[in-house]
């Protein structure tokens, strides 16, 4: 079953607005086996809205659109898909009180702009808007479904989970899909298909393996899709265990699992708090630790030591120390453990110290160059290492490579 999506809006055209709606609705069909083939942004120019859908009705069953729904002038998808399909705007009473229930509850006056969101094409089925005044609408043609749903994401949201999901489920037969995330750090996608030959050239044909880079990390996506449930969940259980043991020293988690939360587990089984010193993380790294709700639990804190002498006094680092061997070295950001450990009253700590760029580098330590450490009042662990040149990706690298060193750390795997 395929399904191509319309996203309608000059603001996703122009880069006003990034286009989440896609996303989100691509993963949602592709979790009831509806394969999406096409994304397709177009402008609110009915022109354009024809000849998008037309297209997409030679080769997708299923055509799901958003935006254009709304009370103002550039509105216009109603009105196209309306005459489209032969009908004519009519007064939906249903419609209309759900315009008064949301405008009651905040106390807004209807307008007669809002009021024309009432007026429905007569040829579809309406999907009422729990979130919002603009209705959904579902057409249909030589048994292919069109179904035009609000712009706004949270509305959108709603619509596809409550009535679109239930609707497809029930009008076509769909096959069972199933995917299974294996996920990794510290490892590029390079050295992991090296690990995974073996695994690629024996595996059920109907598994797909897929290699998902990020920042400092890479998720292997196992899928499967068919008929039988049973039989599916069996052999993706069975692939998703051989790829374990392949590549088992890399992997922090599973499916939805984040790195961050994987180390906060770790940090309670045992029973120690955390502690951050940053430099040229600026505090993302404490950041993406307190992303975690709970968080509170295991860490006490970060010392953000931007300037050198916020090192010496906040941490305790050694002038001498600043001056031989530099803001970004090994001796530093030992002494940010130490400083860490003893003024945040903490187990285990972080330190973090580089040249993030774009400018600040030298020939011995160019831009990109980060040193990162990871600590105990017993034993530390710290590794030099060479990034880009661009800053933003250097402090998300940084904060990755810091996690996964924390992880091998506190497993004894380094250190």
């Amino acid at each position: 079953m395929k399904c191509t999506i319309l996203n309608i809006g000059d603001e996703l055209l122009i880069g006003q607005t990034l286009n989440t709606n896609a996303q989100f609705i691509s993963q949602k069909m592709n979790e009831i086996g509806i394969d999406v083939i096409h994304h397709i942004s177009l402008s609110d120019e009915a022109d354009d809205i024809i000849k998008c859908l037309e297209a997409a009705l030679e080769t997708s069953t299923i055509v799901l659109i958003t935006g254009g729904l709304g009370p103002t002038s550039d509105d216009i998808t109603k009105e196209v898909l309306c005459t489209y399909f032969n009908g004519k705007l009519v007064y939906n009473e249903e419609a209309y009180k759900n315009i008064e229930r949301i405008f009651l509850g905040r106390n807004f006056i209807i307008d007669e702009s809002t009021k024309r969101v009432a007026y429905l094409p007569d040829v579809c089925a309406i999907i009422q808007n729990k979130n919002g005044t603009a209705a959904g609408m579902i057409f249909t043609k030589d048994n292919k479904t069109i179904i035009s749903m609000p712009g706004v994401p949270y509305e959108m949201k709603a619509m596809v989970t409550d009535s679109v999901i239930p609707y497809l489920s029930n009008k076509y037969e769909l096959p069972y899909i199933f995917h299974r995330s294996i996920l990794t750090a510290g490892v590029g996608e390079t050295v992991l298909a090296e690990k995974l030959v073996y695994f690629e050239k024996k595996k059920d044909t109907r598994i797909k393996l897929a290699y998902l880079p990020s920042v400092g990390k890479v998720r292997l996506r196992l899928t499967i899709k068919g008929e039988n449930k049973h039989e599916l969940e069996s052999v993706i259980e069975n692939a998703k265990q051989e790829v374990i043991n392949a590549v088992s020293e890399h992997i922090y988690g599973f499916d939805d699992d984040t790195l961050e939360a994987t180390i906060g587990t770790l940090l309670l089984d045992k029973n120690m708090q955390l502690g951050t010193a940053e430099s040229c993380t600026g505090g993302y790294l404490a950041h993406i630790i307190t992303s975690v709700s709970g968080s509170s639990a295991y860490f006490k804190g970060s010392i953000i030591s931007y300037a050198n002498e916020i090192k010496m006094e906040l941490l305790g680092v050694q002038e001498s120390t600043l001056n031989e061997f530099g803001a970004v070295s090994e001796q530093t950001v030992s002494e940010m453990i130490s400083g860490a450990l003893q003024k945040l009253n903490v187990d285990v700590a972080i330190a973090i110290s580089g040249v993030a760029g774009p400018s600040g580098g030298s020939e011995e330590k160019p831009v990109g160059t980060v040193f990162i450490g990871v600590g105990t009042k017993d034993r530390n662990y710290i590794k030099r290492l060479k990034f880009t040149n661009n800053r933003t990706r250097n402090i998300e690298l940084s904060t990755t490579v810091a996690l996964v060193l924390l992880r091998k750390f506190l497993l004894n795997q380094v250190g």
